[in-house]
């Protein structure tokens, strides 16, 4: 990546960020236009490849992006406190809808990405994804409150669960808008219960 476009402005930059998650929100690597983002971002199509060497690059780029952005929201508005697994379940769910307001494409983008194929980008974005996942655990484990469990030991098995229900949720509806997170939410919050019943000491 061309060092030049971190001395552009804030604004033009998130213009080139927010045009890339929009063309590939809806479109899988392959068929995703850098010629389209151009449109989408109003610039030249020979200046976005003056800041980007070529379209894996600023995809993989748009993908730290987002996942960086998720993280430093989550990291910026947690206290440093034990939490309730599924407390934090929630403020991470409103958190997504909250950067929908600035990024209104980033979900989609993720969504999309979660599943793409494309050989070309596939195992970076395994790579990223697995990494990014590991971390997200870690963090998670160590904000919590151990005594709500009824086993704490299996503290590690709940947000494996946790993120396997998200992930079914989610897999069809990569069209993600805050309508549809809001659609979504009571199946989930659902599972959520269940899940807090099962594991959870009673009266808890």
């Amino acid at each position: 990546m061309n060092s030049s476009y971190f001395k552009l402005p804030c604004a033009k930059q998130k213009n080139l960020i927010n045009a890339g998650y929009k063309v590939f929100s809806s479109n899988a690597y392959k068929k995703g236009s850098m010629s389209f983002v151009a449109g989408e971002a109003t610039i030249s199509k020979s200046l976005l490849f003056y800041y980007f060497k070529n379209k894996k690059e600023y995809y993989l780029y748009l993908f730290d992006t987002a996942t960086a952005a998720l993280n430093d929201l989550k990291i910026n508005s947690i206290e440093q406190k034990k939490y309730d697994h599924f407390e934090l379940v929630h403020q991470e769910v409103e958190r997504r809808l909250h950067i929908m307001q600035e990024y209104p494409y980033l979900l989609q983008f993720i969504a999309k990405a979660y599943y793409e194929t494309e050989e070309e980008v596939k195992q970076e974005l395994a790579a990223k994804k697995n990494a990014l996942i590991q971390i997200e655990k870690k963090d998670v484990l160590a904000l919590l409150d151990y005594n709500q469990f009824q086993n704490p030991v299996d503290t590690d098995t709940l947000f494996d669960l946790i993120l396997f229900v998200a992930e079914g949720c989610m897999h069809g509806n990569e069209d993600l808008n805050e309508a549809k997170i809001r659609g979504i939410l009571p199946q989930f919050q659902r599972m959520m219960t269940s899940l807090k019943c099962h594991y959870y000491k009673q009266g808890d």
